[in-house]
């Protein structure tokens, strides 16, 4: 039964209500969760399209042996037994894959590597670099890293990420977001940038990054503590001094509104909760409100929580092939 969850989850075959049951469940069971990112490097392994990538094919299993082999000897034998069969699949799929697709008179040099990370609607997942780094990927995101033939890293983002990078002059990191570049050195800093909102929003909470227009041409520097707020129909850059914790609540669980519109509000708790929200007293939707609420509660609780501090109501009509809706009025 557990194994067939996770398929379902990581074959995107699930119903939205095992959606939301199963990331409820690994939020609360660490134990659980840990066995399922192993299964997902897993999964990615598997599916490796071996043209474009030979060498991350082999990368990504080493990276996934190390993550899930104990350092104890005790808990080597165990674990062995209950993923055998599943490394013996993914073994033979990736020998099928080089002897098969790739004809054996190729002459394979270095080639770039490319790998994409989904974080799906109401959870937050966890990127692990080799040199130590990490990349948190909240609700609602998407992230593509790219490595070519020299080691020079780029990320491409849709959504919401924080970055904690070792520094390591060596390492050269862009994380490209269309409408401008950010250039790392080793620094701590959230972005979100997701498609379907007017504006990009970076917070640095330690170190520095570089600006670059698409064009490379220098724009600014930010320093810890700075907000940056880019607005996309204008390309109008607004820097400010904020707490970066307020950015960064979500990696902690919670969403953290200051001085938030109705509208705005309903935006994050879509993503999470992965409803549909309509205000039908459009009226209502300017209406800004502050509150730090912790995301393990419901929909219903949040909506409950705003109806208290202002004269809105709502209604949650439950759907079972598709999302539930939530009426405001």
């Amino acid at each position: 039964m557990l194994e067939e969850i996770f398929i379902k989850i990581l074959d995107n075959s699930a119903t939205e209500a095992e959606k939301v049951s199963f990331y409820q469940w690994i939020e609360e069971d660490s134990a659980q969760r840990e066995i399922f990112y192993t299964y997902k490097n897993l999964h990615a392994v598997s599916n490796c399209v071996a043209t474009k990538h030979v060498e991350l094919q082999k990368d990504s299993f080493e990276y996934f042996w190390n993550k899930v082999n104990p350092v104890k000897e005790f808990g080597i034998y165990k674990f062995w037994i209950r993923y055998a069969a599943v490394f013996v699949v993914a073994l033979v799929m990736g020998f099928m894959m080089r002897r098969i697709i790739i004809p054996e008179h190729t002459k394979i040099q270095t080639i770039a590597q490319k790998i994409e990370y989904t974080s799906e609607k109401g959870s937050v997942s966890t990127i692990h670099l080799e040199d130590g780094s990490a990349i948190w990927l909240s609700s609602a995101s998407k992230i593509i890293l790219s490595k070519n033939a020299d080691g020079e890293m780029a990320a491409q983002l849709n959504g919401e990420a924080y970055f904690d990078l070792v520094p390591d002059t060596a390492r050269k990191l862009i994380v490209d977001l269309g409408y401008f570049k950010l250039k790392d050195i080793g620094t701590k800093f959230n972005i979100r940038a997701y498609s379907s909102e007017s504006a990009v929003f970076t917070t640095l909470v330690d170190g520095r990054v570089d600006l670059f227009n698409p064009e490379d041409k220098s724009m600014l520097t930010l320093k810890p503590g700075e907000y940056l707020k880019f607005a996309k129909n204008t390309g109008q850059t607004d820097v400010s001094q904020r707490d970066p914790s307020i950015a960064t609540a979500w990696k902690e669980g919670k969403f953290v509104f200051i001085d938030k519109t109705l509208a705005e509000i309903c935006r994050e708790l879509e993503n999470w909760y992965n409803v549909e929200i309509i205000i039908s007293n459009k009226s209502l939707a300017n209406n800004k409100y502050t509150s730090v609420i912790k995301r393990t509660t419901t929909v219903n609780m949040v909506m409950k929580m705003l109806a208290l501090t202002d004269k809105i109501n709502y209604k949650i009509t439950d759907r079972k092939e598709a999302h539930d809706i939530v009426y405001v009025y």
